[in-house]
C-alpha cells in the first residue's frame, strides 16, 4: 500500500510541472503575436526627424515649432516669427551638432530666398506654429 501512494504523488507532481510548463509556454507564445505598442516618440538629438530625398531639386519643408527636423546636412528648429523675422535655430552636423546657430531673417528676404549654411532656402508660407520651406538642392 506504502508503494501505491509514492507512485500516486509521482505522476502527481509531474503532470502538474508539466501543466505549468505547458501554460506557461502557451502564454508565452501568445503574447509574442500581439502586435507590439506604438513606439514612444523620443525628442533627443539623435532621434532627429529625417526627410526621405526625392530625385527632385526642390524639396518641400514643413518645421514645426520647437521641433528638430533633419534637411542635407543641417539640423533646423523653427522657434516662430517675433519683430516681422523668422527665428531659426541652425546646427551644422559636420561642424558641432550640439551647437545652435541662430538666425533672424526678415519675412520679405525670406521669402525671395536665403542661405543657411551652404543651403538654399525660401519660405513659402508661416504660422504660429510651422513655417514651410522650399529647399533647392541644387544650390
Amino acid at each position: 500500500m506504502e508503494n501505491k501512494r509514492k507512485h500516486k504523488w509521482l505522476s502527481i507532481l509531474f503532470f502538474s510541472v508539466s501543466g505549468v510548463v505547458f501554460g506557461t509556454s502557451l502564454y508565452l507564445i501568445t503574447a509574442g503575436a500581439a502586435a507590439p505598442p506604438d513606439p514612444v516618440p523620443v525628442n533627443v538629438a539623435s532621434a532627429v526627424n529625417t526627410l526621405p530625398y526625392p530625385d527632385e531639386p526642390r524639396v518641400l519643408v514643413t518645421l514645426k515649432r520647437d521641433t528638430r527636423q533633419r534637411v542635407g546636412n543641417l539640423d533646423i528648429v523653427y522657434r516662430g516669427v517675433q519683430d516681422r523675422k523668422i527665428r531659426l535655430d541652425v546646427y551644422v552636423r559636420e561642424l558641432d551638432p550640439q551647437y545652435a546657430y541662430h538666425h533672424a531673417i526678415a519675412l520679405d528676404e525670406a521669402s525671395r530666398g536665403f542661405r543657411l549654411a551652404g543651403a538654399r532656402m525660401e519660405l513659402l508660407s508661416v504660422r504660429k506654429a510651422r513655417a514651410k520651406l522650399a529647399w533647392n538642392r541644387g544650390g
